[in-house]
């Protein structure tokens, strides 16, 4: 793990961090790229494929490909649902894993409700081989 590199990514990270907007540490730690298609009312992640991403055994760790699929949702119910939305369940099933390369996101709705979000996320690797799928539902919340 190149210790330099890393310093200067948690400290940007520090930097931009700003609660309440798109700009979390994590997000900057893991440098997210985040895209809004109204059209279509899809929001995409990317991500490049980090040492701070494995589990002890070089793969990616299973509970950060949630966490990228659980961010583009909620930024989809976010962006395009009435009202932003929390988590109620998550399902992640896994396909395989990567070691180098990114990581692209892409969260869409199942169903759009007035309470509850039904929504999926597929995650991918550069060769556009499928990772990952995880499906959630999201409750909105009132402002």
């Amino acid at each position: 793990m190149d210790k330099e590199k890393l310093r200067k990514q948690f400290e940007h990270a520090l930097e931009t961090h700003q609660e309440g907007t798109g700009e979390l540490f994590m997000y900057s730690l893991l440098n997210f790229d985040f895209e809004y298609d109204e059209e279509n009312e899809v929001v995409r992640i990317e991500a490049p494929i980090s040492e701070l991403m494995f589990n002890p055994i070089g793969f990616i760790h299973g509970g950060m490909i949630t966490y990228i699929a659980d961010t583009a949702m909620g930024h989809l119910c976010a962006a395009f649902a009435e009202r932003p939305g929390v988590s109620l369940e998550l399902k992640t099933q896994f396909f395989r894993t990567a070691k180098s390369g990114k990581i692209f996101a892409e969260a869409s709705f199942l169903k759009k409700g007035r309470k509850a979000q039904f929504v999926e996320c597929l995650l991918k690797d550069d060769q556009e081989r499928l990772l990952a799928k995880a499906t959630a539902t999201f409750l909105s919340i009132e402002e």
